[in-house]
């Protein structure tokens, strides 16, 4: 339990850490084979949902020729370029075959960068385009995040997860990207994302766009996707004005100054970012430094104490 305040502690307070998107290849940049056609879904860390029947989301690039089925930006099911990058992710979200209610469904996974900490607070994040030739304006689409690979039931319908994160509007906007968004609280140890509809055709909200092609059906885009912990502000500003880190970054030796006449006993600890203690020490001078030449390339984390238990944590660069 320690361990884990500890670490909930330095995320709370590393400067720029939402930075730090926990999912890998969020933007569909990196793959392994240039989409052809539609359903070629070839992204790296991204892979489509276990046991998901014929459901066979979709990779569109501009590495892809033109004319091509999963050329940007125009290809086999509309017109858009990425939100960013060259690449973004098609995938099905709704589907009323005949005015019925069929739940068409497909739906994307990664795993995690690393896994969620208990009581953490996380912002999601990602942008959405409704497709051009479906005309299925839809809500409820969204993320489940979980600590098990989420699967199908050998068929192309919903996946009934719990999202912790969906759109409660209806998103309409063919020409440009609809952010959706939100926080949430993680148990621990979630570790797998999955993207789409977990609602039925008959809980999702449909708003139908006359002069589409595919009228029932509801087809979207999906780009720039990302879970990072939220920040909080919890450095004593008592102890953090009465010193100065330099330089930072640095190659080797890193310099720590008490201003203002302060004097005090600091007990002071370099971390990694995974938590793990590298060194301590302690000193009763208004001048002292720390060594990182043996260390890796990185950020770490130098956390200071002085004796009124005031306490601060610097983020270091180590080149």
């Amino acid at each position: 339990m320690k361990k884990i305040t500890f670490l909930l502690f330095l995320l709370a307070i590393i400067i720029n850490v939402n930075s730090q998107n926990l999912v890998p290849n969020p933007s569909f940049e990196e793959y392994y084979q240039c989409p052809s056609s539609q359903g070629s879904f070839y992204v790296d860390f991204w892979f489509n949902t276990p046991n998901s029947g014929v459901a066979t989301p979709d990779f569109y690039h501009t590495c892809a020729p033109a004319g091509a089925n999963a050329a940007v930006p125009d290809n086999i099911t509309g017109f858009q370029y990425p939100f960013e990058g060259e690449g973004y992710a098609g995938l099905f979200c709704y589907g009323s075959a005949n005015g019925g209610d069929s739940n068409q469904r497909e739906y994307i996974e990664v795993q995690l960068i690393s896994p969620l900490i208990e009581g953490q607070e996380y912002e999601f994040s990602m942008y959405v385009s409704l497709a051009d030739k479906y005309g299925a304006a839809i809500n409820n689409i969204g993320v489940a995040v979980t600590d098990y690979i989420v699967e199908g039931n050998g068929q192309i319908g919903i996946i009934p997860e719990i999202p912790q994160i969906k759109s409660e509007e209806v998103i309409f906007d063919e020409e440009n990207w609809t952010q959706i968004t939100g926080t949430f609280i993680a148990e621990g140890g979630e570790e797998y994302l999955t993207i789409g509809n977990f609602f039925s055709d008959d809980d999702t909200e449909a708003i139908f766009i006359y002069g589409s092609p595919f009228l029932t059906w509801g087809y979207y885009y999906f780009d720039s996707v990302s879970l990072t912990p939220v920040i909080l502000s919890t450095n004593d500003e008592i102890l953090d004005n009465q010193l100065k880190v330099y330089p930072n970054p640095t190659s080797n030796i890193v310099t720590i100054e008490l201003t203002n006449n302060y004097s005090s006993n600091i007990t002071y600890k370099l971390y990694n970012l995974l938590g793990e203690l590298i060194y301590t020490s302690e000193s009763n001078s208004q001048l002292f430094s720390i060594d990182m030449s043996d260390l890796a390339r990185g950020i770490y984390l130098l956390e200071l104490t002085d004796a009124q238990s005031n306490k601060v944590v610097k983020k270091i660069s180590r080149l």
